[in-house]
């Protein structure tokens, strides 16, 4: 190792010689201002002397080298692809933490008991302020603790299976971009992960201590409950575990300390709510006080909703979201003769085999309400306790498949079904992820020379970051710190006091990068929430910016008249066409419902049997699923037609028309239904076509939701015998329901 070491001292020695001498000569070009390249010369320097350190480090060091340097790859993915903040969960929590720091709790608020990251967050803004690192400081702490954990359990198997784990973990797409985010999941996922690690040291480390190992565990669990109730789909892998351990009559004094522990703290826990509220249940009350209806309120809707999300839609979305990278290994592992002995949890491995295997079960089946049967939300943060735990045994089967090609035909074919079904898959989860892992692993399994192992490490390591690069590229393109520096320099340093009306998404992120001050100075007003009539006092303010309105699931054709269509009145004061952000002086606020001339107005409940304006199909009305009344549609391919001729209702002074259409409909399942405003003559000329989808508007299958359109439509090159028809195009033909249809129509001059 010493002759090994004092060769690449040589070596390195004469390409820094080499090196230096290009950053002279870089000195040289700065001077004559040809400054790029800089930063990839320094980078270049620091990695190469990185390098000559590492040869001569102790196998204790590079282990804790690979630590560092996966909580480094954590901030520099920070730094590079920071995509800001959803604007609704997160900015809440960021109010609530700084509302504490002033002394104001809002306990009809269900977030408000979710003390670690409330208190964790408050405490970064008192020491750092209200800013985007301080918001991150939480989420890096669970981060590298997560990481720490992993390494107390996989350094003893060696750096490589020590890498293989870290990468695994950290490097999971929606773990490393939950790592900067101010979200309780990663809460829970370091919560799962210490609960099992203590369970793990009660059997494999240290069993001398069960009082300890069973306290923390208890507190471990806790901890992660008052972040967030979805702790509650590891409770059956935790059942599991103690049953099996009674049966076998094995750590029996661990899960009595833990049982004994779980009420002491639990009491503890229930007694601070009692002494804060009076009310030792209240987080339980105020959760039912703030429920709602929406897709996952799955037994408010059809079997058929319920059986496919615990049919398939769980593992498409773990599949998709490359979840399911880490299981790839664990899939493969079960081809193996004796895989039976590996559940009976006699080892390391075969434990957090097990517990992986359980942990994806529950997550999938598990039911988060104790009075029906309602498995987890489809949204991929609530299962981020998953890659910690699955990338351990993972990590040992890549380190056997290197050295043990017995396991390999398994592995094989598992990730050659997994490219298979990834191909045509959104966010090119083919190319960036199973399909280069599929031929990874066949190249590897034709190569039996050892002294290749570290290539076949590289190359893996690389695979497994493609998915975050990918997002790094997407960050990249939305360019949030640019966003945020718009808002800072072209409004709170352009103006002493504004109203800034704009979707909700940047309404909460103004008041948060303006600390959620109380002063007034700038009032962030969403579309719709505000009386025009009362912004007489301050200057107005129209602030578009497309990406916070996509993260309000604002589509074009919601968004208001005024917006839509920019009164000549209103001054551009800054526009960024790359990220298609516009700031406009507000002098005039054009609403139809407040302006224009009603032209006709016209409301179809389906109570009469001849109804003016409209084509009734009366076969297909129906009493068994309605709205209001007595009536409702049942709707084919088209439902009823709302129909006339522009001739009879437009003046001759009449140049555009606002069309407003409502309707309520019923969908028991997804849908590609369209709201449709046409004008088109008699041959079928169409003048006119818009659609608006109607799943937009959905929060929950099964139930009654309206569906609003408004459009403009200019009469300039339109005949005045083109007839005018409003209509839901039901594509697919499914069964669904129409109640309530109004079309209102104004116009102007």
């Amino acid at each position: 190792m010493l002759y090994l070491c004092l060769a690449f001292k040589a070596l390195t020695h004469s390409v820094m010689v080499t090196l230096l001498f290009l950053v002279q000569s870089f000195k040289v070009r700065v001077l004559v201002g040809q400054q790029k390249g800089a930063s990839f010369e320094a980078l270049f320097l620091f990695l190469l002397l990185t390098l000559q350190q590492i040869c001569c480090m102790s196998r204790k060091q590079i282990a804790y080298l690979i630590l560092a340097a996966h909580f480094l790859a954590v901030l520099i993915y920070h730094q590079i692809g920071y995509l800001g903040h959803f604007g609704f969960d997160d900015l809440t929590y960021a109010r609530l933490a700084q509302g504490l720091n002033h002394g104001v709790t809002d306990f009809s608020d269900h977030f408000s008991f979710r003390f670690p990251l409330i208190w964790l967050t408050a405490l970064s803004y008192k020491v750092f302020g209200v800013n985007d690192f301080a918001s991150a400081i939480p989420s890096f702490l669970m981060t590298g603790l997560i990481l720490g954990i992993l390494f107390k359990i996989l350094s003893p198997y060696g750096n490589r299976i020590l890498l293989f784990g870290l990468s695994l973990a950290c490097f999971s797409q929606w773990m490393i971009f939950y790592s900067d985010k101010i979200m309780p999941d990663i809460y829970v996922a370091f919560a799962v992960l210490a609960s099992l690690y203590f369970i793990y040291k009660e059997k494999f480390i240290t069993p001398e201590r069960s009082a300890v190992n069973g306290f923390l565990l208890s507190f471990s669990f806790l901890f992660g409950f008052a972040t967030k109730g979805t702790i509650v789909l590891f409770v059956p892998v935790l059942i599991i575990l103690f049953l099996v351990d009674i049966f076998n009559k094995r750590q029996i004094k661990f899960w009595l300390y833990a049982g004994i522990s779980m009420v002491g703290l639990l009491a503890i826990y229930l007694g601070y709510f009692w002494w804060l509220t009076g009310d030792p249940f209240t987080r339980f009350t105020v959760i039912a006080d703030n429920s709602y209806l929406n897709f996952c309120s799955y037994d408010q809707q059809s079997i058929t909703v319920l059986l496919k999300r615990v049919g398939y839609q769980f593992f498409d979305l773990i599949f998709t979201n490359n979840l399911l990278t880490g299981y790839l290994f664990l899939l493969g592992f079960l081809f193996r003769k004796n895989i039976l002995d590996t559940f009976k949890m006699k080892t390391t491995f075969s434990f957090f085999y097990t517990a992986s295997i359980l942990l994806l079960l529950s997550a999938n089946f598990m039911s988060i309400s104790f009075s029906s049967y309602v498995p987890m939300c489809l949204d991929i943060r609530h299962y981020l306790f998953i890659p910690p735990v699955v990338a351990i045994p993972a990590a040992i089967i890549i380190d056997k498949f290197i050295s043990n090609k017995k396991i390999a035909p398994g592995i094989l074919f598992v990730s050659f079904i997994l490219a298979i079904l990834s191909y045509g898959k959104p966010e090119m989860i083919f190319w960036t992820q199973y399909f280069p892992l599929f031929s990874l692993l066949l190249f590897w399994s034709f190569i039996k020379k050892e002294k290749n192992n570290r290539i076949f490490v590289g190359l893996l390591i690389l695979t497994l970051l493609l998915p975050a690069i990918r997002a790094v590229k997407y960050a990249r393109s939305i360019d949030f710190r640019t966003q945020r520096e718009v808002l800072k320099k072209e409004i709170f340093d352009q103006y002493d006091a504004a109203y800034i009306i704009t979707n909700p998404v940047q309404a909460h992120l103004g008041n948060y990068y303006n600390a959620f001050s109380q002063s007034g100075d700038y009032t962030f007003l969403p579309y719709g929430k505000f009386d025009p009539d009362t912004l007489k006092d301050k200057k107005k303010l129209l602030f578009l910016n497309w990406y916070p309105r996509f993260l309000s699931n604002i589509n074009y054709e919601s968004l208001p008249y005024y917006v839509r269509n920019i009164d000549s009145q209103n001054k551009l004061k800054y526009d960024y066409k790359k990220l298609n952000i516009y700031l406009y002086e507000l002098n005039e606020i054009r609403i139809p419902n407040a302006s224009g001339k009603v032209l006709l107005k016209h409301k179809h409940d389906f109570e009469s049997t001849t109804p003016e304006y409209w084509n009734e199909d009366l076969e297909r009305r129906t009493r068994s699923i309605k709205h209001t009344g007595e009536y409702a549609q049942q709707s084919g391919e088209y439902s009823t037609t709302f129909i006339t001729e522009l001739k009879n209702f437009t003046e001759e002074s009449t140049i555009e028309l606002n069309i407003q259409a409502k309707a309520f409909t019923y969908w028991d399942q997804e849908t590609k239904a369209q709201l449709v405003v046409s004008i088109s003559d008699e041959n079928g000329k169409d003048y006119f076509w818009k659609g608006k989808d109607i799943q937009s508007s959905i929060q929950a299958y099964s139930n009654w939701w309206p569906i609003d359109f408004s459009t403009e439509v200019s009469l300039k090159n339109i005949p005045s015998n083109a007839i005018l028809k409003i209509f839901i195009w039901n594509k697919e033909k499914s069964e669904a329901y129409v109640d309530d249809f109004t079309v209102e129509i104004r116009g102007f001059e």
